[in-house]
């Protein structure tokens, strides 16, 4: 098995980023504010680009560099991680995850992203109009 940055790749869940970081509605505002400038994502998630389009409601919302991405264990979070994704504790951050990948353990890799806006949109633009378009 190939090791990636202290984790077997091929353990759990392993994909690509492409040039979309999706948000739920609940996030945007924090995003945008920039109280929220982590996010967490189940299993092993390797980012093709450093600047995306933040997506939320299949519309982009502004612009992001990621700054930084490391892989660990769930449990392994610490405190500072669960504060920047927005959430008051680690139950909160694990019932999250569990809402959209449904189960995950405290043993299950994580990939951890951090972003910066650094463009916000005055009106959303409909992912619409860039279909078609080879991102």
């Amino acid at each position: 098995m190939q090791k990636f940055k202290g984790l077997y790749s091929g353990v759990g869940r392993e994909v690509e980023l492409g040039p979309y970081l999706r948000f739920r509605e609940k996030y945007l505002e924090n995003i945008l504010n920039g109280r929220k400038r982590v996010t967490v994502r189940y299993g092993i998630v390797k980012p093709r680009f450093s600047l995306v389009y933040i997506v939320c409601c299949d519309a982009i919302y502004a612009e992001a560099f990621i700054t930084k991405v490391y892989y660990t264990k769930l449990g392994k979070l610490g405190d500072d991680v669960v504060a920047a994704e927005g959430l008051g504790s680690m139950t909160d951050l694990i019932n999250e995850l569990r809402e959209i990948y449904g189960n995950v353990e405290e043993d299950d890799p994580v990939s951890v992203i951090y972003f910066t806006v650094v463009r916000k949109y005055d009106k959303p633009v409909p992912l619409s109009h860039l279909r078609g378009q080879d991102l």
